[in-house]
């Protein structure tokens, strides 16, 4: 089809936001902070090559009080890591602690050799840091290394600078007030083994290795916790209560149990969520002595998924998977979300959109999965990273395959950029701006030309009740590679 033939193209469409399926699971989440703003209570999840996540627990113990940060390397970190010859990876892991005014600092580093083997059972490996502090607001940093990496590009000659992800924020560690009792925060528990090694995973002459994921279901489908409590002028009998709640408060499953007579309790509890759906729900604890007029309490949110790719996410890639479904607002609270939110939101977005509901397969899934991954394979370049964020990358995971492609990769004589240019500036009844290049003779530049026509797709994050009367029937996009490396930019389109 010829330039001339473009005359219909006419109309121009926005992205529609969130989804109004998504609008009640995202309402009461906050927005994710942003690389310069402090992060909120943990857990923490980076993303990227170096991808970890982070959690932190306060409680008191018998020097005082004891903040303990928990690290989890995915299987995915260590499969990136750079290894020697046998075979073995080497990741730091730096923590920083300071008060709030920063009058107290501390600093815990610990160097860590991974093998393929810590990705077992797909949970990956557990790293524990203690810190010695008082109640009140911590800021903390957390840092990871790949010890065996070196960043490449010039920007990095004659350095030695390493692969890393680190993160920063606030946790704030309660004390008693005026109460001389106190209840610490649950530990998140991935497994418990009775030992009486000493060691950061000591818990009441027990080792006990923590999820700070806080996520359960697939790889694990009893939830376990543990948790101190501490009576300073008491010696009655300890009782202790543990409940899972929905969004609604509604109890779905309880545990109780009774410690000995003293001043202190050191207690776990475990609950069967073999048969919850996914979702984000609060873990509720209760605990008090013979003759209390009114229980401690402590409540915390955690996660069931049962989706493979819930557990082996990182931050980066739950990025890239919604980036083209939700708006950028949106999409940095379902950031927020855990690994479990993340998956029950996504289910009721495939659920949304799928085209056949009551049959197995989901088609607008599988379209949009495949979209991304041929993005990736097509256009990922070293200079813009993966190709689905390329400018080529989005538009074809909106619309697919186009209709018809124009391209001239060496253009001459009559089949130049300026050619077209002039074309499409007719057909179109207006001026093209900065996209014709000055000078004398024909624009030489690499280009694609992508049109779109008849019953074109709507784009994925498009408001599903637009009617087939208000689409657009022609679409035209413009792609110049400016500088001749394959870097096509999207110069004009009609969208």
């Amino acid at each position: 089809m010829g330039l001339m033939g473009l005359s219909g193209l006419t109309g121009v469409r926005s992205a529609a936001g969130l989804l109004a399926a998504l609008a009640g699971a995202l309402a009461l989440v906050p927005l994710a902070a942003r690389a310069d703003e402090m992060l909120g209570p943990p857990p923490w999840r980076c993303g990227g090559r170096v991808a970890f996540t982070v959690d932190a627990v306060g409680r008191p113990d018998s020097a005082g009080y004891r903040l303990d940060t928990f690290v989890r390397i995915p299987p995915s970190t260590i499969a990136a890591l750079e290894t020697d010859n046998q075979g073995a990876g080497e990741l730091r892991v730096i923590v920083d602690l300071r008060s709030a005014y920063g009058s107290r600092h501390q600093t815990a580093e610990q160097s860590i050799a991974l093998v393929a083997a810590d990705t077992s059972r797909g949970f990956g490996r557990v790293v524990a840091l203690p810190f010695r502090t008082k109640p009140g607001t911590q800021k903390l940093k957390v840092r990871i290394e790949d010890a065996k990496s070196k960043k490449k590009g010039l920007a990095y000659t004659g350095r030695s600078a390493r692969e890393a992800c680190e993160l920063t924020g606030e946790y704030e560690l309660p004390g008693p007030g005026k109460q001389t009792r106190e209840l610490s925060e649950p530990e998140f528990v991935w497994a418990i083994h009775d030992s009486g090694r000493a060691g950061a995973f000591q818990r009441g002459g027990r080792t006990v290795i923590p999820n700070p994921e806080r996520l359960y279901g697939l790889l694990d489908s009893t939830l376990q916790v543990a948790f101190t409590a501490r009576s300073n002028d008491s010696l009655r009998v300890w009782h202790w209560r543990a409940t899972i709640a929905d969004a609604r408060g509604t109890v779905l499953e309880q545990s109780e149990g009774d410690g000995a007579e003293g001043r202190w309790l050191e207690a776990t509890s475990a609950m069967d969520v073999g048969d919850l759906p996914a979702g984000g729900y609060d873990l509720q604890l209760a605990a008090w002595q013979d003759g209390d007029a009114q229980p401690l309490q402590r409540k915390a949110r955690f996660g069931i998924a049962w989706e493979v790719g819930s557990w082996m996410r990182d931050a980066s890639q739950a990025q890239d998977l919604v980036h083209f479904l939700l708006s950028a607002p949106d999409e940095d609270k379902f950031l927020a979300l855990n690994p479990g939110e993340q998956e029950r939101v996504l289910a009721d977005l495939w659920a949304r959109r799928d085209p056949t509901p009551g049959t197995p397969r989901n088609e607008f899934r599988e379209d949009f999965l495949k979209r991304i991954a041929t993005a990736n394979a097509r256009y990922t370049r070293a200079s813009i990273g993966p190709g689905m964020y390329s400018d080529m990358g989005r538009v074809y995971i909106r619309y697919g395959e186009p209709s018809e492609v124009v391209r001239e990769v060496i253009p001459a004589g009559d089949e130049t950029l300026s050619q077209f240019i002039q074309q499409l500036q007719y057909s179109e009844g207006r001026d093209l701006g900065d996209v014709a290049q000055p000078g004398i003779g024909g624009d030489m530049r690499p280009f694609e030309l992508w049109v779109y026509e008849g019953d074109i797709p709507l784009p994925p994050d498009a408001d599903l009740n637009t009617n087939r009367n208000q689409r657009i029937r022609r679409l035209v996009f413009l792609f110049v590679d400016e500088h001749g490396l394959g870097d096509y930019r999207l110069r004009y389109s009609n969208e």
